[in-house]
């Protein structure tokens, strides 16, 4: 089926409300058929399903004169990281690698003064699967790439999904409870879905009462 172009510019908020339309989509299914995604990369492929109709993969034309569409997966950021021995990621303009981001929507009032290459991200989903280990730094590093202000994310969203680590995530909840709370502190709309105890803030949860219970 061809690419139509887009006649007008869609309003931002009504490209939030699809963007997050189709995460709530996606934790419906993961909480109803957790096993029909065998890799986080599954779930990446799910999303981006979603959210492959209009105005999302219609034709916009970049400054450089380039047709494109909203709805791009693994979007190179702005900033460039090194990972420390810990593996925490850390800024450094002098490295040659850059992060990605899983699912991102660029801004669609942006693209035709920008180049192809350059483009602001209006939305923008990491996503995790199980990543429940004491030594995880998965989401600390989601966190770091949706929250640096050089990769000019307008709303970023972090979704956190629990299915075969159900031990080490009761074992290690503060600590990723935490972490979940630096994010929204960092004004990033959390989404944490869990199998068996169908955990599920679906207003980008507040996790403060819940650590606090546990101390």
């Amino acid at each position: 089926m061809p690419y139509r172009r887009s006649m007008e510019t869609p309003l931002q908020n009504e490209l939030i409300a699809a963007f997050e339309t189709a995460i709530r989509s996606l934790v419906r299914r993961f909480r109803n058929h957790p096993y029909v995604f065998y890799t986080e990369t599954d779930m990446h492929g799910y999303l981006y399903h979603r959210l492959y109709k209009p105005p999302f993969n219609v034709l916009y034309r970049t400054s450089d004169g380039h047709d494109t569409i909203l709805l791009h997966e693994e979007f190179p950021t702005v900033s460039k990281y090194t990972r420390d021995t810990d593996g925490h990621l850390r800024n450094d303009p002098a490295s040659r690698h850059r992060g990605r981001l899983d699912i991102s929507i660029w801004d669609p009032t942006l693209i035709n003064v920008r180049t192809h290459r350059l483009q602001k991200v209006l939305c923008a989903a990491e996503l995790a699967l199980d990543d429940c280990g004491e030594e995880s730094v998965h989401t600390v590093n989601d966190t770091t790439k949706l929250a640096d202000p050089a990769n000019e994310i307008k709303r970023g969203y972090l979704l956190y999904f629990v299915r075969d680590k159900l031990k080490d995530y009761n074992q290690n909840k503060i600590k990723i409870h935490k972490e979940l709370n630096d994010a929204t502190a960092k004004k990033i709309r959390v989404v944490i879905a869990s199998k068996s105890e169908m955990e599920y803030w679906g207003a980008w949860g507040d996790f403060s009462n819940v650590i606090e219970q546990q101390r």
